[in-house]
């Protein structure tokens, strides 16, 4: 299910009419791809000017609560650093417009790459030369580096989400979103088991800064060249220590790699990858270990969210019982620390 784009439209050229006190412009909505997160929408003025319009998902979302206010907050933080986002332009709460409050944006003009295709195998970056691959991972943790040295007290980000910044804040919140997001003892039994593990070998948390919250590539709009024009996807920012978002980075790239059968050829590895993030972020790492085990947690718990959702709208969820997590999580938790 989701909203009508014509009825979009209708609302859209009100309010940007509303706004500027003038007759309802021509505005058309399309809808790039379906998503779960967010219901995310182009909208197009006078066949020109183009917008991105962030809503609330119709039915059940992926998260228990859907904050475009934190959302537009951080955007609107970052837009006056050197970190590469879309400003927030406006973030509407009268929901009489088009039917939900919504967050707007300047659509940035770039690429963006997919899942499905895998852009480990298709598409441009699959088919760049290996230096130009390194080059993105490169310019990938140089920003991932800016946000985690910014200094949180010094910009408006108010409160975000994710239980953070202490290590176990972040548990307590997963392990309510565990309760949430899925009924099925079976299917959680894992993640449970690895939360206990993490309560058990929590370490000492290091400093605490911004987190993005979902670092991957296919959250990013690159230009011609390939080089970063915008990093996506705020809505899981949280407060906590860099390893978090690095260790999210690396184990969903690694399912990835799983999924696709491939690897970037430009890839660097892990070891380099860890050793250049290390170099940029001005610190050693500590505890990667023990943050995989996070990263597959929180994975895991948002896929068996995937499978409820889809469930409820009539699909098959089994699917969710064949992600690498479950894979990854015995390996982690059996190894030790």
């Amino acid at each position: 299910m989701s909203r009508s784009r014509a009825a979009l439209a209708d609302g859209f050229a009100n309010w940007f009419g509303a706004r500027d006190g003038c007759a309802p412009p021509l505005v058309t909505v399309e809808r790039p791809q379906p998503g779960l997160s967010s219901d995310t929408v182009i909208v197009t003025v006078n066949d020109g000017e183009q917008f991105v319009a962030r809503l609330p998902p119709v039915g059940g979302g992926l998260f228990p609560d859907y904050d475009l206010a934190r959302q537009h907050r951080v955007q609107r933080a970052l837009a006056a650093t050197p970190i590469p986002v879309a400003p927030s332009l406006a973030y509407e709460t009268d929901e009489s417009w088009v039917g939900a409050p919504f967050l707007l944006m300047p659509k940035v003009a770039g690429n963006t790459l997919t899942t499905a295709p895998p852009y480990l195998t298709d598409g441009w970056l699959a088919e760049a030369d290996n230096e130009t691959q390194a080059a993105l991972i490169e310019e990938f943790l140089d920003v991932l580096a800016a946000i985690h040295r910014l200094d949180p007290s010094d910009h408006d980000l108010g409160e975000v989400s994710g239980g953070g910044p202490e290590l176990l804040g972040m548990l307590e919140f997963w392990g309510r979103y565990l309760d949430w997001a899925s009924g099925d003892p079976e299917a959680t039994a894992i993640y449970r088991r690895a939360l206990q593990w993490c309560r058990e070998n929590c370490p000492r948390s290091p400093p605490a800064g911004l987190l993005w919250g979902d670092p991957q590539l296919v959250n990013l709009v690159l230009d011609d060249g390939g080089g970063i024009a915008a990093v996506l996807d705020w809505e899981m920012a949280a407060f906590g220590p860099a390893e978090v978002d690095l260790s999210w980075f690396l184990v969903l790239h690694e399912h990835a790699v799983e999924t696709a059968g491939a690897d970037l050829p430009g890839w660097p590895g892990r070891e380099a990858v860890v050793a250049s993030y290390a170099d940029k972020l001005g610190r050693e790492l500590a505890d990667l270990h023990w943050y995989e085990v996070l990263a597959n947690i929180r994975s895991g718990a948002i896929v068996l969210r995937i499978g409820a959702v889809m469930a409820a709208a009539g699909h098959s969820p089994a699917w969710t019982a064949q992600v690498p997590q479950h894979r990854h999580l015995a390996r982690l938790i059996g190894s030790g620390a």
